[in-house]
């Protein structure tokens, strides 16, 4: 018997109607202090365990302290086959053992996987693997398992239980529930009904074909209780939902240490994960009370999860709880990472234990070089700085480090007060981070919130025929994969249309069409979408072509007043052209790094302007001419747009750019410098 509990124990094994058993008792001194303490370390008391031979036996844990029963806290788990254990859904701690969870209450009842901070893939028509434990249920009655869909239209789809429903879920043991084939692709509820006891998951399966392209998005350390952040950041929700994670990441600290409703706090906390499309994996911070995180998260402080072809891995890890000071985590985690070509890792030290570990003895280079893990998540106040972690030789790691500015408007240890996330897209076992492209390659910094975000025009309930929606990127990059839920009312079985957009899913909800639209957005560009029913408006007959290097230089210049500038003699072009049957009035617009070009038929003699009111006939050319000799824009990637907003919905065309300063001839190069 191993333990790795804070406290003096003795240990006895004895057989109980032939079942062995594990005996802790506390032989500390300290009172009802120390039996709290013992509560909310309960997690630690998961690396208990029995060895004994691979096969399906039980193992009852019973936790006692001195003579105050009423606090006696009781579970079963069984034992699995080395290969079961070494994908076991609900997060053992135990390497190959048993699955040792933490513990509920006495005669209680506990869902084990899938959970809020452990949730789980699956395809329609796939398998939803459910493990829980149940307690004080009559064998006769069938166990009800249903996926609820609370956001607005609300759904329920209710899974067939095979006959051994009642026998597996009494006995601990996993139950395969079929997904159905027609089911709508989004992350739903678990509710699971056997007899008095209800059991319920919040947000924990998400239904949905994964592929070889996975979005994470991480939030860090949010501290929610702190004197600079009162509550949960909403503004998060909406933007995070337009990026559209598969997956959200939370490395820990949810509430801060003196929050003074922790109780309230961590079912806030429940529900504002649960307004993101997305599920979320949790790991535990140091802040984090073990005893909220096993009801609202996980029971188990560590664990992993499957995300298409990619397995995150949750550690432990933190200043109460130094990984490297915990054997039996370190080989449970080395242990699956003996395949590391599609495994990322979720911890919240922002010092990684486990990494400084391996850098000791001498692993670094084999578990984090060519080959290694993909990319480590770490929680953390401000995004991650190589220089901190240079003696580490971190930066010769081939692994990712990704760590986010605090994810609140807490300003503590150096945080803004503005909440930031970070976008991390795994693509063919590569990791793409979107960011600015310069010609300094520093780490990306994590988006503050409000730099993307969305403006409906119309109602977006279900009770318009129409709904149009506005969204603007203000980041000096593209962010491609966006995606908005539109509600539209249903008239007739005719599906929606949607112009600005792609319609990616459309499903029926009585009399509402629930639509998923995607699109991606240019660097400081805007796009207007509609979705309707009905008559379909006419395709857009207007096409542009570029005439213009793909590297633009432009020379540093200022004026009299000292306002600095870009200027070129270059003269670019641009061919508008009409391609349907009828003569169209259009309103060229010219945006570069947010700013608006100036520019000119080139028929006639006419002045650089912002905006050219031009008509074209049936298959008309029309070119126009930049004025590139004034810009306030800034070097690097960038790409040009040209918008025509005469129309309901309309999108930039664009083109890539590469923008290079380059100082002035002359003395007045030397004077700038």
């Amino acid at each position: 018997v191993h333990n790795d509990l804070p406290m003096r124990l003795s240990r006895q094994v004895e057989q109980r109607n032939g079942i062995p058993a594990l005996r802790l008792a506390n032989r500390t001194r300290g009172g009802r202090g120390t039996l709290r303490r013992w509560n909310r370390d309960m997690a630690h008391a998961q690396q208990a365990f029995i060895a004994q031979p691979a096969g399906q036996c039980e193992i009852r844990f019973r936790f006692f302290t001195n003579g105050h029963d009423d606090k006696i806290r009781t579970s079963a788990h069984p034992i699995k086959t080395r290969t079961e254990m070494s994908r076991n859904p609900c997060g053992a701690l135990i390497l190959l053992t048993c699955c040792a969870l933490a513990a509920p209450a006495q005669d209680a009842s506990l869902l084990l996987s899938p959970t809020q901070g452990r949730p789980v893939f699956v395809k329609p028509g796939g398998a939803l693997e459910l493990v829980a434990l149940v307690t004080d249920v009559d064998a006769s009655l069938t166990p009800q398992v249903t996926l609820v869909s609370r956001s607005f239209p609300p759904h329920r789809h209710p899974l067939e239980t095979p006959a051994d429903a009642s026998a597996k879920l009494l006995a601990g043991a996993p139950q395969y529930l079929q997904i159905p084939e027609d089911i709508p692709q989004q992350t739903y509820d678990l509710e699971v009904r056997f007899g008095r006891v209800e059991l319920v998951g919040r947000h924990c399966v998400a239904v949905g074909e994964v592929g070889r392209r996975v979005r994470i998005v991480h939030l860090s350390d949010m501290n929610v209780g702190d004197l600079g952040a009162p509550d949960f950041d909403q503004r998060l929700i909406d933007e995070i939902n337009l990026v559209s994670p598969t997956l959200v990441i939370a490395t820990g600290d949810y509430l801060d240490a003196s929050a003074s409703e922790p109780e309230a706090g961590w079912s806030r906390l429940s529900e504002f994960l649960a307004k993101l499309d997305a599920p979320t994996l949790m790991a535990c911070g140091d802040h984090d009370d073990l005893e909220h995180y096993s009801r609202v998260a996980a029971p188990s402080a560590i664990g992993t999860v499957e995300v298409g072809p990619y397995r995150g891995i949750v550690l432990m890890d933190h200043s109460r709880h130094a990984i490297e000071q915990d054997e039996q985590q370190i080989a449970w985690a080395e242990h699956l990472l003996r395949d590391p070509n599609s495994l990322f890792i979720v911890s919240h030290n922002e010092s990684p234990g486990l990494a400084r570990h391996w850098l000791n003895n001498g692993q670094f280079e084999r578990r984090l070089g060519p080959g290694g893990v993909l990319v480590w998540f770490t929680g953390g106040h401000r995004d991650w700085d190589p220089a901190e972690f240079r003696r580490r030789d971190v930066a010769a790691a081939s692994t990712v480090f990704v760590r986010t500015h605090q994810s609140s408007t807490a300003s503590l240890e150096g945080a803004a007060g503005v909440s930031h996330y970070r976008i991390v897209d795994l693509v063919d076992a590569r990791v793409e981070i979107p960011r600015e492209r310069t010609a300094v390659q520093a780490a990306p910094p994590s988006i503050p919130v409000g730099r993307i975000n969305t403006v409906f025009h119309t109602r977006n309930d279900g009770m318009s025929g129409r709904v149009a929606f506005s969204v603007t990127n203000n980041l000096p990059y593209r962010v491609d994969r966006l995606s908005v839920r539109v509600l539209v009312q249903r008239s007739d079985a005719q599906p929606p249309w949607c112009r600005g957009a792609e319609l990616a899913q459309v499903v029926s909800f009585g009399r509402i069409w629930e639509c998923r639209v995607t699109f991606d957005l240019a660097d400081k560009s805007s796009r207007r979408v509609v979705v309707g029913t009905g008559p379909k408006p006419a395709d857009d007959s207007i096409r542009v072509e570029f005439d213009l290097p793909a590297v633009v230089e432009l020379e540093s210049r200022v004026t009299d007043e000292g306002v600095a500038y870009l200027s070129s003699a270059l003269e670019p072009l641009i061919f508008i052209s009409n391609s349907g049957r009828q003569p169209i009035e259009v309103m060229p617009r010219i945006r570069l790094d947010g700013s608006t070009i100036a520019y000119r038929p080139i028929d006639g003699d006419a002045s650089f302007a912002m905006a050219y009111r031009l008509r074209l006939k049936r298959d008309e050319i029309v070119p126009i001419q930049l004025d590139l000799s004034a810009l306030r824009v800034r070097p690097g990637r960038r790409e040009l747009q040209v918008y025509f907003t005469h129309r309901s919905a309309w999108a930039p065309v664009t083109t890539p750019l590469e923008i290079v300063s380059k100082p002035p001839p002359g003395p007045l190069a030397a004077s700038s410098d």
